[in-house]
């Protein structure tokens, strides 16, 4: 965080010292109290629950903004506190004063799949030249934004965040404290209707993207090829959108995709020019990650042939669609990370892609952020309608709330003798044992919250050999 006086943020957030004195230092700020804090803190009173200061009064320089002086208790003379008149205004106050002090480029990604995999590509082409602050890993909840809004500080060069959607809002929210001047939409799929409800809720929250962009300067970019961001996104008054894909018109556009070894290869054309990319990892949603951080990079003096060479080294996320050694010679996808439609869908697809000649096993469970319900019943049933299509070899159905899969892929042709449905890991391997051989290709699509059970753990550990602990 940039150091700031005492005196400069209450400037600008208003309200009235009641208890204390001084112009410290505010180095850290939270915006709830908790029991372990750093000196030099600023915190917002938001949770609005009591505050025992004897556990701050050995700090140096703690100071709390609160509309509930009187749940302040205990203060010792270390501690200052400022009344405010409305805690949430105060507090949106310094964050747009905050965000108001870093004149940088801000990159901004959402989209129901591919959010930290273009995150990181974006990064990785970046951080050659400039310092970057962005989103750890998969880190990307509300409950963060705060802590990676202060972690800009005056050394920062370009951010770049991941913002996801849970429910109707959420979205907003991230879009108000990074306020990012370049913004992607990768794709809307169905995801989160435990916050959402409806399918048609998500979808139109993953709108809220555009919520405060710039219509003259803001730069929006869009995946072309993606029905359902031209439903809920009107672009039509902004003045700079960018549209990536395979359609005709693309400003970023991928030709000529082919999977090669350990990644794609593509055509990029780009205002009338053709240049030929790799990027590792399989799968054509790659290929569109790729293209999107390209687009987005263009935008900080990043020429095309650059980004391209430095995506040719990029690391894959882990279980994100990770290609391990298995057992035996067989090969594994690791995709455990987490699980929505579009991710599984996703997964099956670059099943069938590469195990050609091969026996292909798809392992699939549950998708935690469906909840239950007919839109979520809808959902596992299409995930079963697929993996029949895709003409799976085998299928093994990881738990009670997964069953509709494997019922519906019955449904739709596959042979039910190639259909099976484990609870634990060690069933799980019982069924896998005898297809553990070269000639087969492993879906791993199992989410890491069933993946951190003791009897998935050991499973991971006896089917990936080159597998990290």
């Amino acid at each position: 965080m940039k150091n700031i006086e005492f005196n400069t943020i209450l400037q600008q957030i208003g309200g009235e010292i009641i208890h204390g004195s001084g112009n410290p230092i505010i180095q850290h700020v939270i915006n709830y109290p908790k029991k372990e804090i750093y000196d030099h803190s600023l915190v917002f009173h938001m949770d609005k629950e009591k505050i025992r200061g004897k556990y701050w009064n050995h700090h140096e320089a703690v100071v709390i903004v609160t509309d509930k002086p009187d749940l302040c208790t205990n203060l010792g003379e270390q501690i200052i506190v400022v009344k405010t008149e409305d805690i949430e205004k105060a507090y949106w106050r310094f964050i747009n004063y905050y965000r108001g002090l870093f004149d940088i480029p801000v990159i901004g990604v959402t989209g129901t799949c591919g959010k930290t995999t273009t995150k990181e590509m974006m990064k990785q082409i970046l951080v050659e030249d400039y310092k970057v602050k962005a989103t750890w890993r998969s880190m990307n909840s509300m409950s963060v934004n705060l802590r990676y809004l202060t972690g800009i500080d005056d050394e920062t060069e370009v951010a770049v965040f991941e913002m996801p959607v849970a429910y109707p809002g959420y979205l907003k929210v991230a879009c108000c404290y990074f306020q990012p001047q370049i913004r992607i939409l990768l794709n809307i799929g169905v995801h989160h209707l435990t916050g959402s409800k409806t399918p048609e809720a998500y979808m139109k929250a993953k709108g809220e993207i555009v919520d405060g962009l710039d219509e003259e300067h803001g730069i929006l970019i869009l995946n072309a090829d993606d029905e359902n961001i031209r439903k809920v996104v009107d672009s039509s008054k902004f003045k700079r959108v960018i549209y990536f894909g395979k359609s005709d018109g693309s400003h970023f556009r991928a030709k000529n995709i082919q999977y090669a070894n350990g990644g794609m290869n593509f055509t990029l054309e780009h205002g009338g020019e053709l240049y030929e990319a790799f990027v590792p990892g399989y799968g054509e949603h790659n290929v569109y990650n790729a293209l999107a951080a390209i687009a987005a990079v263009s935008f900080v003096d990043i020429d095309i042939p650059t980004a391209i060479k430095r995506l040719g080294v990029f690391k894959q996320v882990k279980q994100h669609l990770e290609f391990k050694k298995g057992v035996n010679g067989c090969s594994v996808i690791d995709d455990t990370w987490n699980s929505s439609p579009l991710s599984m869908s996703t997964g099956i697809e670059v099943l069938k892609d590469v195990s050609k000649g091969k026996k292909s096993i798809a392992l699939l469970g549950y998708m935690p952020q469906l909840g239950k319900g007919k839109h979520a019943s809808r959902q596992y049933e299409d995930m079963g309608k697929k993996a029949a299509e895709a003409k799976i070899d085998s299928l093994i159905v990881v738990g009670e709330r997964a069953e509709e899969i494997g019922k519906a892929a019955a449904k739709y042709g596959m042979d039910k003798e190639n259909i099976h449905f484990c609870t634990t890991g060690e069933e799980v391997y019982d069924t896998l044992k005898p297809d553990l051989q070269e000639n087969t290709v492993i879906l791993l699509k199992v989410t890491h919250r069933v993946m951190k059970q003791t009897s998935f753990k050991q499973l991971r550990e006896k089917l990936i050999v080159d597998n990290d602990k």
